[in-house]
């Protein structure tokens, strides 16, 4: 269930990138191309919720080597197309679709300036990415439509994860609490001297606000369901493992027109990667408790607390040069209390595959997930029909395609 239009914060800085896209020769970087990567690690359509950190102390001698280009605009895109079983509760089920097919443009003018659009021209076509980001010295400040830095699992690209979609706990951070997805907001970000820690903080239009309107990114009534959350996440990274912790305070209605409630979460996580010309291991585990609405009895006016937990890992062999082929096997786990006073309400996920393809460039997936969910699980997580009792459980099989220049 995703959001009808794009919101109107979005509309203006795809506004100004109209204005970008008119000057002469703007559809390919033309003054001066953008760095080459490493031979054996290839630019990718990563998406551009997370940009990453450069150096501020080579800000000002970039610029002043480089000037300012209006022109210097990059074009990628990715694909899926997925086909699946799914068996549910002894009744199964197939389909055949394409996942996303997204275009995506950067425009890096500077290197204390850059903007990314990105859209999905797939069945649900819709805009993902709209953001402008400006960076002086320690400080930055990004604004348009991007992801809060709530979950590092959430912010990774899923072309960059191994897993063919993030699962079980992706469906309620997003559709369910509203705490993770995309939305239109602000960011401003420090990190000081450069060194190894981050802080960002963020206001961002809320979601999933209304009791009568679960999993809604977009409104129709914009005016009436505008409403804010904050989000806040410091970080430590030291080569290639990174530590963050974070929080979120959202709105929500859960009785229409009885007034907003406001509920918090806050979560750990860390991640791990070998370089990708040397393969290896690669792991991303996160923890959240919170407060929510959404338990056994969500419209009893009572707080439920939430805990919840997901872990990622999996090991690369071969694909060091470009075009080069790896297999990468992986698995992952994800977990979900509705509420720690309930017996029985848990819900998990488990998943694992394989993947064998060319690094950043073309992957064939091989997966098989299994979901199970306890008889007290709450209908109000918007996971099930309101009329049939929950699923027992759940097993899916699916064979993944994908492909991005």
């Amino acid at each position: 269930m995703r959001g009808r239009g794009a919101p109107f914060l979005a509309r203006g800085v795809l506004a100004a990138w109209g204005a970008v896209l008119v000057l002469p020769g703007a559809t390919r970087a033309q003054d001066t191309p953008p760095q080459a990567s490493a031979p054996d690690e290839p630019s990718t359509p990563d998406e551009p919720s997370t940009p990453a950190t450069e150096d501020p102390s080579t800000e000002a001698a970039a610029d002043e080597g480089s000037g300012f280009r209006w022109r210097r605009v990059e074009l990628g895109g990715r694909a899926i197309v997925r086909a699946q079983t799914l068996r549910e509760d002894g009744a199964s089920e197939s389909d055949v679709s394409a996942e996303n097919a997204r275009l995506t443009l950067r425009w890096r003018p500077a290197r204390w300036l850059r903007g990314e659009l990105e859209y999905d021209v797939a069945e649900n076509r819709r805009l993902r990415d709209a953001f402008v980001r400006v960076r002086r010295e320690s400080f930055a400040v990004q604004g348009g439509q991007f992801k809060p830095p709530v979950s590092v699992i959430e912010m990774d690209s899923r072309w960059d994860l191994p897993a063919s979609e993030r699962g079980l706990l992706s469906e309620i951070l997003v559709d369910a609490l509203g705490i993770a997805g995309r939305r239109p907001g602000v960011e401003a970000s420090y990190r000081p001297g450069g060194g190894d820690v981050t802080a960002r903080v963020g206001v961002f239009r809320a979601s999933s606000v209304r009791g009568d309107r679960i999993g809604d990114e977009a409104f129709d009534n914009f005016a009436k369901d505008w409403a804010l959350k904050a989000t806040g996440r410091v970080s430590w990274q030291r080569r290639r493992l990174e530590l963050g912790l974070a929080g979120d305070w959202r709105p929500a209605e859960p009785r229409p027109g009885e007034g907003y409630e406001r509920f918090w979460t806050a979560s750990a996580d860390a991640s791990w990667s070998e370089k990708p010309r040397r393969g290896g291991f690669r792991l991303w585990a996160e923890g959240f408790v919170g407060s929510s609405w959404q338990d056994a009895n969500a419209f009893d006016g009572q707080t439920a607390t939430f805990v919840a937990g997901r872990g990622l890992g999996a090991w690369r062999h071969g694909g060091r040069k470009r075009s080069a082929f790896y297999v990468e096997p992986y698995a992952m786990v994800s977990l979900f209390d509705p509420d720690t006073s309930v017996r029985e309400d848990l819900l998990w996920e488990l998943a694992g595959g394989v993947n064998v393809g060319s690094w950043r460039r073309l992957r064939v997936t091989l997966e098989a997930q299994h979901r199970g969910v306890g008889r007290n699980a709450p209908l109000s997580l918007g996971l099930f029909a309101f009329s049939t009792p929950p699923p027992v459980s759940r097993t899916k099989l699916i064979v993944q395609l994908g492909g991005a220049f």
